[in-house]
């Protein structure tokens, strides 16, 4: 029997705790968790990729998925049916990208949910925004059929092109631009934004009844369903009739059809439950 190399046995001897805790936290493979360490750091690592949607060796074996391989479809539904929309929704040079909506449409496509519902979950994505885009990145969404119009409704991580979008002034105390909690709850302090027609990333943890946001590495939100700021924000929101509203204990990930030319790649998924 061949030996495996030495860096495979480290990984191979931590087990599968320590090995995600490398892998989130940049450690190396035998180091352990401090016990101290918050779960929502302040900042993370974006690590690097020499081919976008791809994990590599030490994510797949931590539990990372990919929800789009840059390729095809799969694990992608309408908000309608069980196929992937016939129009509005397209793969492009490796993305998934939703065109902008025509002059007599409301949608171009409709909002995109993931075949798989999540509970508690890390989700990586970058997206890239057209000017003047309105999108989001929805999770514990569950479809909502009204008069005829299906759509999503869930947490949203808000994707605005704020200099340039009437929504940006809306809502309360900024609580509906580019990376807030969507007509809930603001990002805090300033956004590193890399800019309109750049790739940036976000980041949504999920967890134990905590959110956090992440933008391009800095946690710019962070909350816990069900305490007072919670009820307070929900209570002054668009929301506030909404039985349940992100509270049930699965739900699906959304891209949002906001009729904005918008992409995404590198999509994936850690389930912490």
């Amino acid at each position: 029997m061949i030996a495996p190399p030495k860096g495979v046995v480290a990984l191979l001897s931590t087990g599968p705790a320590v090995l995600l805790a490398a892998i989130l936290l940049g450690l190396p493979a035998g180091a352990k968790r401090p016990e101290s360490r918050d779960p929502f750091p302040d900042r993370i690592e974006i690590a690097a990729r020499d081919h976008p949607n791809s994990l590599t060796s030490e994510e797949s074996a931590a539990g990372w998925t990919l929800l789009f391989d840059g390729v095809t479809t799969d694990g992608w539904r309408a908000a309608g049916g069980d196929e992937f929309p016939d129009d509005g929704w397209q793969i492009e040079r490796g993305t998934l990208t939703i065109r902008s909506a025509g002059i007599f449409e409301f949608r171009a496509g409709g909002d995109l949910f993931s075949r798989e519902r999540y509970g508690s979950f890390l989700l990586d994505f970058e997206f890239l925004l057209s000017e003047g885009a309105n999108s989001g990145v929805k999770y514990r969404a569950e479809v909502q059929n009204q008069i005829g119009f299906v759509h999503s409704l869930g947490c949203e991580f808000q994707l605005l092109d704020d200099l340039r979008h009437p929504d940006a002034n809306r809502g309360h105390a900024g609580n509906r631009t580019l990376a807030s909690l969507y007509d809930l709850l603001p990002p805090i302090g300033s956004k590193d934004f890399r800019g309109i027609g750049d790739w940036n990333q976000g980041r949504i943890h999920v967890e134990k009844g905590r959110i956090a946001h992440y933008l391009n590495g800095t946690r710019v939100l962070s909350a816990e369903i069900g305490s007072e700021r919670w009820n307070t924000a929900l209570a002054a929101s668009k929301f506030a009739n909404r039985e349940g509203f992100c509270t049930g204990p699965r739900g699906h990930i959304v891209l949002q059809d906001h009729g904005d030319r918008t992409s995404f790649r590198n999509l994936r998924i850690l389930a912490l439950d």
